[in-house]
């Protein structure tokens, strides 16, 4: 395989990511509105971030999977070491967002109001990161 077909590859490899993480991480919870995110927690936000989080992708033939199972899933299939600081970037916030995972299943009210602010900025960085990285791979192409 030759260096076009390897970046094309890679490209490829990014542009799922971008849907299947970068979309869905914060698919639902990205639409709430902004008093959610500050005062008590409310079911509406737990809900949200449960689908967005702990259900990113749900594949047809197969159980959901949460937002730190798609990205090393994916991640897990690119050439290393990553040459792309985004990738860094969407590293730690998958990181991040993993970190709420039990809080997020136990619905635990107190640890989210601690954790949302961390959860919310860990899905903008993956979705910007990913979308620029993908943006910029696509520049290059042409």
């Amino acid at each position: 395989m030759d260096d076009s077909s390897d970046d094309l590859e890679f490209g490829r490899q990014i542009a799922a990511l971008k849907h299947d993480l970068g979309k869905y991480v914060a698919w639902m919870s990205a639409n709430l509105d902004e008093d959610c995110w500050h005062g008590p927690v409310r079911d509406e936000l737990i809900d949200a971030l449960e689908r967005d989080l702990l259900r990113t992708r749900t594949p047809a033939d197969g159980p959901p999977e949460p937002a730190w199972a798609v990205w090393q899933r994916l991640a897990g299939a690119l050439p290393k070491p990553w040459r792309h600081p985004e990738l860094h970037d969407v590293d730690a916030a998958v990181a991040e967002l993993q970190a709420a995972e039990p809080a997020l299943r136990a619905r635990d009210r107190v640890a989210l109001a601690s954790q949302r602010s961390t959860i919310r900025a860990a899905q903008r960085t993956i979705r910007s990161a990913l979308q620029q990285l993908h943006r910029r791979l696509l520049q290059a192409e042409t």
